[in-house]
């Protein structure tokens, strides 16, 4: 494994953590949030100082839960705190996107995609109503998220209200590079943005994730998602003014032009 920069500059220094590679291992990642360490096939994810502990806690509990669910997400072992800090530990997850996979071979890109609806679909089908309800988690990223019109703000929310509730665990950023494959089994991580809600809308998050990447991708997606899940592509669609609304703050300057389509006029 490569050597891990634990001077990124994109984020803080690791500093001294001696203490922590003795007792978690070797110091595999950094993050904005948290530094990754890990030992016998277990990662301790420790966050950063100034973090709030809840982070820990929710992050193990949001594992805990698709784990008992049947879901294949990284195992969680426990929660602790150590110099001040919180550490989640969990299963070490190896592997290769799928995204890596496509981007290697052209050929597999609808193997991928076909993998990746099939977790998808599987997820949705298991319900979950103690996650934030995913209408509130999309209500305020268009309230805070930065850019857009209060007259833009006021479309969407009414639009946002128009559309139908659920109880099935939706992801919030699932794409074939969130998921994870080391030659026998998958493993679906980063689950930041998870919540109990409406499978069409997690679906059409998905869809504009691939579009930012390529139309055909994203095109190529839908028509398997629809076909496998049997939801009519107007279902899915039907979110795409919100959903791009609700991102338009938080992406590239070349992304926001391209998510202002869906619902800027």
């Amino acid at each position: 494994m490569a050597e891990v920069d634990k001077n990124n500059p994109l984020f803080a220094d690791v500093g001294n953590d001696e203490e922590f590679v003795k007792r978690y291992g070797t110091c595999i990642g950094t993050g904005m949030s948290a530094v990754i360490y890990a030992r016998d096939e277990v990662a301790a994810k420790v966050y950063r100082e100034g973090q709030k502990a809840f982070q820990a806690f929710k992050e193990a509990f949001t594992l805990s839960v698709v784990g008992e669910l049947g879901i294949p997400a990284p195992r969680v072992y426990g929660v602790e705190t150590f110099q001040g800090r919180t550490a989640v530990l969990m299963d070490q997850v190896r592997g290769v996107s799928l995204s890596d996979i496509m981007g290697e071979s052209v050929d597999k890109v609808p193997e991928c995609l076909d993998k990746a609806v099939e977790l998808q679909i599987a997820m949705h089908n298991a319900t979950f109503s103690d996650f934030v309800p995913q209408k509130n988690m999309v209500r305020g990223m268009i309230l805070d998220g930065p850019g857009l019109t209060d007259g833009e703000r006021k479309m969407l929310l009414k639009k946002l209200d128009s559309l139908p509730e659920g109880s099935s665990i939706c992801h919030g950023d699932f794409h074939c590079g969130n998921i994870l494959f080391n030659g026998t089994s998958y493993q679906i991580i980063d689950w930041a943005e998870v919540s109990s809600g409406c499978p069409a809308a997690d679906a059409c998050r998905s869809y504009l994730d691939y579009w930012f990447m390529s139309e055909e991708l994203a095109e190529m997606y839908l028509e398997r998602y629809c076909r496998l899940s049997g939801k009519p592509r107007e279902e899915v669609l039907a979110w795409l003014p919100v959903m791009a609304g609700s991102l338009y703050g938080y992406l590239s300057e070349e992304a926001k032009k391209m998510a202002a389509l869906f619902f800027r006029k």
